[in-house]
C-alpha cells in the first residue's frame, strides 16, 4: 500500500480521488462539499472532531484508511489519523481560496522606485495579516500559511498585473479584500498568463 509522504499530504493534488471537495475559507470557517454533495461549514473546533470528519466522508472510510493510516510505534492501528486528516482538510480549504501560485503573467510596465516598492511591500504585509486574522487563529502554522499565501497573491497582482489601492485595502472590510483575492485566483486558474480585465477588482487603481 502506498503511503503518502508529509510533503505529498500537504498538497490537495496528491489525492485527486478524494470524495470531499474543498470550497474555501471565510471568517475562520472552512467550507466543503461532503461525500453526499451537501455543503458543510465547519469551525476550527469542528474540523478537528473525528465524528465530524467521519460524517464528511460518509461511507468512504476506506479512503481515509488508505491515505491517512494511523500508526503506533511504527505499526498500523487499523484506523485513520484524525489529526492528519484535519490538517490536510484545512490546507485543502486554504488552497481552494488562494491557489494561484506561478500562474500570474510576467511583469510589465515601468519599475517603481525602491522607496515606493518598500512602502507597497509594507502595506501588503499589513493587509496579509488582516486576511489571516479574519480567517484563522494567530500562533498556528495554518495562520502563517494563510498570511504568506495572501501576501504572495497581493504582491504578484500589484507588481505584475493590476496595481492595487493598498491604502483602501488597509481599512476596507476583510471580506471585500478576500473577494478580490478570489477574483485574482479564479482568473489566473481559468486564464493562465493573461492579465485581469480592467474593472475586475474592487481595489484596483484606475488606469
Amino acid at each position: 500500500m502506498h503511503t503518502h509522504t508529509i510533503a505529498e499530504a500537504r498538497s490537495p493534488a496528491a489525492f485527486p480521488s478524494c470524495p470531499v471537495r474543498p470550497v474555501g475559507i471565510t471568517a475562520k470557517k472552512y467550507h466543503f462539499v461532503d461525500a453526499l454533495g451537501r455543503t458543510r461549514v465547519l469551525t476550527e473546533h469542528e474540523i478537528r472532531q473525528r465524528h465530524i470528519i467521519s460524517g464528511l466522508f460518509g461511507d468512504h472510510h476506506n479512503w481515509l484508511l488508505t491515505n491517512f493510516p494511523s500508526n503506533e510505534d511504527g505499526e498500523p492501528t487499523g484506523t485513520w489519523s484524525t489529526s492528519s486528516v484535519s490538517d490536510w482538510l484545512k490546507r485543502c480549504a486554504l488552497s481552494a481560496s488562494f491557489n494561484i501560485r506561478d500562474q500570474l503573467p510576467a511583469a510589465e510596465g515601468p519599475e517603481n522606485s525602491t522607496a515606493q516598492r518598500y512602502l507597497d511591500s509594507e502595506a501588503i504585509r499589513k493587509i496579509s495579516f488582516r486576511v489571516a486574522d479574519f480567517t484563522s487563529t494567530r500562533g498556528t502554522e495554518f495562520y502563517d500559511e494563510v498570511r504568506k499565501l495572501a501576501q504572495d497573491v497581493l504582491m504578484q497582482c500589484h507588481r505584475h498585473d493590476r496595481p492595487l489601492d493598498l491604502q483602501a485595502m488597509l481599512t476596507a472590510p476583510e471580506d471585500e479584500v478576500i473577494n478580490d483575492l478570489r477574483v485574482i485566483r479564479t482568473h489566473a486558474n481559468n486564464n493562465p498568463g493573461q492579465r485581469l480585465p480592467a474593472g475586475a477588482l474592487k481595489f484596483e487603481v484606475a488606469a
